[in-house]
């Protein structure tokens, strides 16, 4: 069995690559259920609350988003997610990576993928990987970046089936992320406006209130009638429909974004070009099925 675990799985650009991995691997014949401690996931794929998480022998565990100091903590996930959440005191967990310490050896049977689905501040270079088969990045510059000395392998996430939209609003643009300072949403507001945009549309999960109202909600006064929060949108064609621009101020290893205004034909303004190379389904499969000895 292929087991995802995540320390969040809130709407946003990881959950739903895990959720996409999970329903490739269904839907090719690989058993595979994500857990995860929030709800959003639940109907989107083959999926389980985290506290139902059991490592099992002959299990393929991919893990994402948990800081674990050992294996035992895998047998009390729930509270380890718990606390975690409780000393960040965000809603969602932060995407952070595993780390090791001496401790427990490996879990006979089971092995364990890192798979890593945004470039974090802190470099992996400094992590035990003894618990670790391989490491999966998203993109080249993840693996250059982190520069580490294990097995690993570069592929990336599945995209969601869109097509290209009918008809264009005017001067409609979207932000399009997780409402946090780390997303810069306020900067891809004002270069939107400055651009000549009539209306900014916010779209995502709103996971730091006190961003949201401390610099977000000013921006609605400053720019009276231009500016709307739409929340998170599971329905990612009608987002793309509504829209004629994109606007994001931090560079992604790989965007979930960059490639959906690609196939919506949306003009994608941010701090990397918005590429027409593309892998498709089965590409991206065959790494995995290689990589796993599925």
């Amino acid at each position: 069995m292929i087991k995802i675990i995540s320390g969040s799985s809130v709407p946003g650009g990881s959950t739903i690559a895990l959720v996409n991995l999970c329903n490739q691997f269904n839907k090719r014949g690989h058993a595979c259920i994500f857990y995860g401690p929030d709800r959003w996931h639940l109907d989107k794929c083959r999926a389980e609350g985290i506290a139902a998480f059991k490592p099992e022998y002959g299990d393929t565990v991919i893990i994402s988003g948990i800081k674990l100091f050992s294996l035992t903590e895998l047998t009390r996930i729930e509270e380890k997610i718990r606390k975690q959440r409780e000393k960040s005191r965000l809603t969602p967990l932060k995407d952070m990576y595993l780390k090791t310490m001496p401790g427990p050896k490996k879990i006979a049977g089971v092995k364990f993928i890192l798979t890593c689905l945004n470039r974090e501040v802190s470099n992996l270079k400094n992590l035990k990987w003894k618990i670790f088969e391989k490491v999966h990045y998203a993109d080249f510059s993840q693996a250059k970046f982190h520069n580490i000395a294990r097995s690993h392998f570069i592929c990336p996430n599945f995209g969601n089936a869109l097509i290209a939209s009918d008809a264009k609003p005017d001067k409609t643009a979207g932000v399009i992320g997780t409402i946090k300072s780390e997303n810069m949403i306020v900067e891809s507001v004002e270069k939107a406006i400055h651009d000549g945009m009539g209306t900014v549309t916010l779209f995502g999960y709103l996971a730091d209130p006190v961003y949201f109202y401390g610099r977000i909600e000013p921006l609605t006064k400053k720019y009276p009638g231009r500016i709307r929060y739409a929340g998170f949108l599971d329905d990612r064609q009608n987002m793309y429909d509504s829209i004629s621009d994109v606007y994001r101020s931090v560079s992604k290893p790989w965007s979930l974004v960059r490639r959906e205004c690609r196939l919506t034909g949306t003009r994608y303004h941010g701090p990397e070009p918005c590429s027409d190379e593309s892998m498709s389904d089965d590409q991206i499969f065959a790494i995995w099925k290689d990589q796993l000895g599925l």
